[in-house]
């Protein structure tokens, strides 16, 4: 039977799209349901610090981050919107650098191993996917300060009222930049989103090039080796 390390990003990946396929729906329900996709969110933060980063230094420096996230979000759905900027501050930038901290850890692993498993390909899945919630997080709040920089369709700018709402949809503009989809209900409209999208799409490109690359090349190794003990 397989220990849970061992299936550690199947089960973050298959919380991480359960929660992204839940959230919109449930936030689109009511105020009420807005807050089981909150919690599922919280979970999927408590997933990833305790799935992803080795006891030791990385979980005592991802603490000074993750505690100051969650102070900001619980602080964020309890002030309003005029007094809330120190709280929407601290929430978003601590996000971007915990979950690019946890990609950067999945990343160091992959190209640590000497070999390749299904855990490790769902891995590299997990890692493009918490980039791009990263990424997300970048968006919203350049939305809080700057929200002329984006040109917004009349529908999902009725969206935009909610903290839930609001986080879901940079999301998912983050989604389609990261993939170079490119849909137009959500575009940049001045500076520095137009920054953050090329740089979303150039790191989307370079991070499957290289992963895959990585993937195939120890698959490649694997082979030899195995070749060479049946000879």
């Amino acid at each position: 039977m397989a220990r849970p390390t061992e299936r550690k990003h199947l089960v973050l990946l298959v919380a991480l799209v359960a929660t992204l396929v839940a959230q919109p729906l449930l936030a689109s329900i009511g105020t009420e349901t807005v807050e089981l996709g909150t919690a599922a969110v919280f979970g999927i933060y408590v997933l990833v610090f305790s799935l992803l980063f080795s006891p030791g230094w990385e979980r005592r420096g991802v603490l000074l981050l993750f505690v100051p996230a969650g102070i900001g979000r619980a602080i964020l759905y309890a002030l309003p919107d005029r007094l809330a900027t120190p709280a929407v501050v601290a929430f978003h930038t601590m996000s971007i650098v915990f979950l690019g901290f946890a990609v950067v850890v999945i990343l160091k692993d992959l190209f640590r191993s000497g070999q390749i498993r299904l855990d490790d390909v769902l891995g590299a899945v997990c890692g493009y996917i918490l980039a791009a919630l990263s990424w997300g997080h970048a968006y919203a709040l350049t939305y809080w300060f700057v929200p002329t920089a984006f040109e917004i369709g009349t529908r999902v700018a009725a969206q935009l009222g909610t903290t839930a709402m609001r986080q879901t949809l940079f999301n998912y503009l983050s989604f389609t930049t990261l993939t170079s989809i490119g849909f137009n209900d959500i575009a940049p409209a001045g500076a520095p989103v137009y920054s953050l999208m090329w740089l979303e799409t150039v790191f989307g490109q370079f991070y499957l090039a290289v992963v895959v690359a990585q993937l195939v090349g120890l698959r490649l190794a694997q082979s030899v080796r195995e070749r060479r003990g049946h000879e």
